[in-house]
């Protein structure tokens, strides 16, 4: 085989748990599994360490020489607060590839959509559930819009380039191929993509990677992981495997198209369950509309919003353990238990005074987000919830979008807790009376559902523009 123009290729090779490759130091590093990897090559964890290796295959078409110049340019960019992997070092003898950051207890974000035989019910709450679903792909929608805030592209999105925590109780999200990150690809650049999330325009080298085909490709992974089946995947091409390669291409309607039932599909959970009038919109504005017109297709922004609204909107059944949409009036995964009683929680912006030219008042936006506290179920309120502006908190120091700020608990008493777990000021205000009571770290405050319509919990800096959260009645119908 001839090597290209910028450097060796990797040859063609099966690697196995045990397997060695060598970088750039000297060292030796020892494959331990397959946890990912996209159209280019596989990801491997390593022996002994939060490290990873890339291993890219050789029909990538990537040499040594072009590698390294695609990691120097990584190396360039901004990418504090992105939890992406970064770049360590390169990969040396028959291997092209390089070694990256990684973080324990990780697999791909693919093993959510990977459907067991039977069981399905109890394996998609083993694994977490619809609520776990929602925030996880919230966190990689947020992670792929700073990309694109900063005029990057992800580049090759798909279910083995997106890292999740293993353990079903932790939410972590990681991405993890650094290498395909760029201001804008060349159509050419296009040949090596994941089949089944690039978008059309890739595919037939219209257009090269940026942030709609970011976009289109993260659809088509959040509609997988949700509702357990592929958009474009309908009983047409599951009968017919052939006309796959047409299907991704765009050429026949997605599974759930108004009109065109074609490629309809018997799989996968019901969408009323799994996906929010909102999410659903997204869904078929990415597949109906921005099939061919990428400018029509929702940003990662409202990906975000959306799926992290929805989250918010789930409520866990006391029998089974199941998270669904609060607005069902028992659980449709146990079928029988019904929905505990729920208090709406809705979160405004506060504008004081003179905060916007030609409001000379003090002012208050209309609902920004709603969360849903079950009974005997505490909720976490975070920052990225409760502040309106992220970028920095009390002494300069930045805000993480997790970080607690308070934790709200209702035993269905008429009686609220609100207990301030974080650094950042937490406020009661009575504005009828004039009156707020500024919450101390740790400290708790009970406060009477019967004058929940008086009092409102403000967050941050109270002479600025912030947050703040108003308590609904409980609620026990639909």
């Amino acid at each position: 085989m001839t090597a290209p123009a910028g450097g060796r290729r990797a040859r063609r090779r099966r690697y196995r748990t045990g397997d060695t490759v060598h970088d750039d130091r000297g060292e030796a590093l020892e494959l331990r599994e397959e946890i990912g990897g996209g159209g280019q090559g596989t990801v491997w964890s390593l022996a002994g360490g939060q490290v990873a290796a890339k291993i890219l295959k050789p029909e990538a078409g990537i040499g040594a020489g072009e590698l390294r110049t695609r990691l120097a340019a990584v190396r360039r960019f901004e990418l504090t607060g992105i939890p992406i992997a970064r770049p360590l070092t390169l990969l040396v003898g028959d291997e092209v590839g390089y070694t990256m950051e990684l973080l324990a207890g990780m697999t791909a974000i693919g093993s959510l959509a990977a459907v067991p035989y039977e069981g399905t019910a109890a394996w998609f709450q083993g694994t977490g559930g619809l609520r776990r679903r929602l925030r996880l792909l919230a966190l990689a929608a947020e992670a792929l819009d700073r990309l694109h805030a900063r005029g990057l592209a992800y580049g090759d999105v798909s279910p083995g380039n997106i890292l999740v925590s293993t353990r079903s109780e932790h939410d972590q999200v990681w991405l993890i191929d650094p290498d395909n990150v760029s201001v804008r690809a060349r159509p050419s650049d296009a040949a090596h993509v994941t089949p089944g999330y690039a978008a059309p325009e890739l595919i037939t080298g219209r257009a090269g990677q940026d942030s709609l085909t970011d976009a289109f490709a993260f659809a088509v992974l959040a509609f997988h992981v949700l509702a357990l089946v592929h958009p474009f995947q309908g009983d047409a091409v599951d009968r017919d495997p052939g006309l796959e390669p047409a299907a991704f291409r765009g050429e026949w309607p997605w599974i759930d198209h108004p009109e065109d039932h074609r490629n309809s599909s018997s799989q996968g959970l019901g969408r009323d369950l799994v996906l929010t009038g909102g999410l659903r919109r997204l869904a078929a504005l990415t597949f109906e509309d921005g099939l061919r017109r990428p400018e029509r297709r929702p940003s990662l922004r409202e990906w975000h919003d959306k799926l992290d609204q929805a989250a918010l909107l789930m409520v866990a059944c006391p029998a089974c353990g199941g998270t669904y949409h609060a607005q069902l009036s028992q659980c449709p995964w146990c079928r029988g238990c019904a929905r505990p009683s729920v208090l709406r929680c809705d979160v405004h912006g506060f504008l004081p005074a003179g905060a916007v030219p030609g409001t000379p008042d003090e002012t208050e936006t209309d609902r920004l987000r709603s969360m849903i506290l079950p009974m005997r179920q505490a909720q976490v309120v975070r920052a990225r919830t409760g502040l309106l502006c992220l970028d920095r908190g009390p002494s300069e120091i930045p805000v993480d979008p997790g970080e607690p700020l308070v934790e709200l608990a209702w035993s269905g008493a008429p009686r609220l807790t609100v207990q301030r777990v974080g650094r950042h000021d937490a406020w009661m205000v009575d504005r009828s009376a004039r009156r707020s009571v500024r919450l101390g770290a740790g400290e708790t405050w009970p406060l009477d559902l019967d004058d929940a319509g008086r009092w409102t919990l403000h967050f941050g800096v109270r002479d600025e523009a912030h947050r703040f959260m108003r308590f609904l009645t409980p609620k026990r119908g639909v």
